[in-house]
């Protein structure tokens, strides 16, 4: 996934503190907002944090080899280190700890940190320990954020251990699986989850769940702001099933040869644009995400009805 993830840990964690969390408002940039918003949107951005990673095959790029272009080089340099350490069920309990003890006791925090830091240092060399230490760096910036916000202690290691733990699951449809038990080598799933054995299928299900899990986030946030989602998704949003003939296009496209697909299907979006003016408000950025998402999860059904008429 590329977004799914924080849309999902967001969705999860304001249900989940709009049930148990205080009834309390907090400030966010001079806009009152319900808790349970708040410590959603802390858990999107934690979700996010494990694919830091990609930073070494970023570096790797300077190097490289002859014949070889930018975007295979740097793939194959994230294969080295992408969903490892950095998205381990181990390193989020024990960073959240370390995020949430840091809130009343710097030095208590900075300790259990510097701990997660050499366990990856001592499993992955200086590599590892530096990848782990963008991954702690980020992480303390977003605790100290959400701490001056309001967000207590508690909160933080629940959306941040959320966060970090939903990463890797959502990762299970659209690559080689996460080590979900690092630094030890545990096998829990051996391959990519691909349901169908028709790779274009495999894709449509993988782009499927990221656009489903984008529309649950985007509800729970509109739910709890009070926005009507009939109010904002512009007719205009189902002109994306024209998307369908692609299918005759694009060769079979699969989860390991998606560029052309995702490059062509997400432009649906500028649909959105439809009849907004020059000057935007919030009311209309709302209209404009929801019509476009609405564009694109017609062209996405468009084109799977239309590949299994061809297939």
């Amino acid at each position: 996934m590329f977004v799914g993830h924080a849309f999902l840990a967001f969705g999860i964690v304001a249900l989940l503190a709009r049930r148990f969390g205080p009834a309390e408002r907090l400030s966010l940039r001079g806009v009152t907002v319900q808790y349970a918003v708040v410590a959603g949107l802390a858990a999107a951005l934690f979700a996010s944090l494990p694919d830091v990673d990609v930073a070494h095959a970023a570096f790797q790029v300077v190097t490289l080899p002859e014949g070889a272009t930018a975007f295979d080089h740097f793939w194959t340099a994230t294969g080295e280190r992408h969903r490892t350490t950095t998205h381990s069920l181990v390193v989020a309990v024990l960073a959240s700890a370390g995020f949430a003890v840091s809130v009343p006791n710097r030095w208590g925090g900075a300790a259990v940190l510097f701990g997660v830091v050499a366990l990856a240092a001592f499993t992955g060399g200086v590599v590892g320990a530096g990848v782990m230490t963008l991954f702690v760096v980020g992480g303390v910036a977003l605790t100290a954020l959400a701490a001056r916000i309001g967000l207590s202690a508690r909160s933080i290691f629940g959306a941040s251990a959320l966060g970090l733990a939903i990463h890797p699951f959502t990762d299970l449809l659209t690559g080689v699986p996460p080590s979900f038990f690092a630094p030890w080598d545990v096998t829990v799933i051996g391959g990519r989850v691909e349901p169908f054995t028709d790779a274009t299928y495999n894709l449509l299900v993988a782009f499927g769940t990221e656009i489903a899990v984008i529309w649950f986030g985007l509800l729970v946030g509109l739910t709890l702001l009070g926005i009507e989602l009939r109010r904002h998704v512009h007719p205009a949003g189902v002109l994306g099933v024209a998307y369908a003939p692609m299918a005759l296009v694009l060769n079979a496209p699969s989860v390991d040869n998606a560029a052309l697909f995702v490059g062509t299907i997400l432009p649906v979006g500028a649909i959105g644009l439809v009849g907004v003016k020059r000057q935007l408000t919030g009311a209309r950025v709302v209209t404009i995400t929801l019509t476009a998402l609405a564009a694109i999860t017609a062209a996405w059904f468009g084109f799977g009805v239309a590949y299994t008429f061809i297939s």
